[in-house]
């Protein structure tokens, strides 16, 4: 008698465990999903950022230095999300831009 329980227990108890992977297995992937897409929209909203950025600092001519660190500073987290495509290149432009306003001849600014 004994033995059958034992036998049987062992079985349940090996079977629960496996469907306790199971679930696991799920949870764990599910969150996966979530997370990656997560990154890729924080990808995105970094990736928009820094075109913003690079839209309004070129029209204007120049770029601050504090612009300039901010588009470098939200560029280092985007490549690490993957992101690497035209926005590698609009920073590149971004830092070849003047960190002064250009000045028009009778002294003020020519914004």
């Amino acid at each position: 008698m004994v033995e059958f329980i034992i036998k049987y227990w062992i079985e349940a108890l090996f079977g629960l465990i496996i469907a306790s992977m199971g679930v696991f297995a799920k949870i764990l992937y599910a969150q996966y999903l979530k997370n990656r897409a997560i990154g890729k929209g924080v990808e995105a909203l970094l990736r928009n950022e820094i075109v913003e950025t690079y839209n309004k600092w070129s029209e204007r001519g120049y770029c601050p230095i504090y612009a300039r660190e901010n588009a470098q500073r939200m560029y280092i987290p985007y490549h690490a999300l993957g992101g690497n495509d035209v926005a590698t290149d609009l920073l590149e432009d971004l830092k070849e831009l003047p960190t002064e306003p250009p000045h028009n001849k009778e002294g003020g600014d020519n914004l």
